[in-house]
């Protein structure tokens, strides 16, 4: 029974330490890119949009936003969100009438992936955007003068990320809020 016990505690264990090292935020390469993450299909979606039109082209698109699950649990459990937070825009085309639907869209392809990583190299408390295109290995820095960081810093109320239009993260802010305060 002991060894049993044993086995299971060293199991636990390893699959804390694998699920710690499955995400140690952003790497970079030598040139300073950013390495695209494997598998962010499979990080936590916080929220999806249609049609924004802060998107530039006047388009009609579907966007998914995902953020890295380290920095989800980190968020639920605290309402900040770490340096190393990744989130994950993905912008596909809408397709209309897949069979069976007899009306409505569903995505389509993707046409524009980009990055928003708390990553603190413009300073404390900075984010960085990044841009990549399917199959890429790598992202690259969005210059700091485009509009992107100025409409983030102006409209985005909660450390630069625009959580009115997530409210998974905008219920866990609250709620961590509510439970600093006591509950009150």
């Amino acid at each position: 029974m002991k060894r049993s016990i044993t086995a299971v505690a060293a199991g636990v264990i390893a699959a804390s330490v694998l699920a710690a090292a499955a995400f140690a935020g952003p790497s970079f390469d030598k040139d300073g890119k950013i390495m695209i993450p494997e598998n962010m299909d499979r990080w936590p979606t916080v929220g999806t949009t249609y049609a924004l039109s802060y998107e530039g082209d006047g388009g009609v698109t579907l966007n998914t936003v995902r953020l890295d699950p380290e920095s989800y649990e980190t968020f639920v459990k605290t309402g900040k969100y770490p340096v190393g937070a990744i989130f994950q825009l993905e912008v596909r085309r809408p397709v209309e009438e897949i069979a069976p639907a007899k009306g409505g869209k569903t995505q389509g392809g993707v046409i524009g992936r980009s990055l928003h990583v708390k990553d603190e190299k413009g300073g404390p408390g900075t984010w960085t955007f990044y841009g990549f295109g399917a199959g890429a290995k790598t992202g690259t820095a969005i210059p700091r003068s485009q509009a992107c960081y100025s409409c983030h810093d102006e409209h985005a109320p909660d450390d630069t990320v625009f959580s009115q239009f997530y409210p998974t993260m905008t219920e866990a802010r609250d709620a961590h809020a509510k439970a600093s305060a006591g509950g009150q």
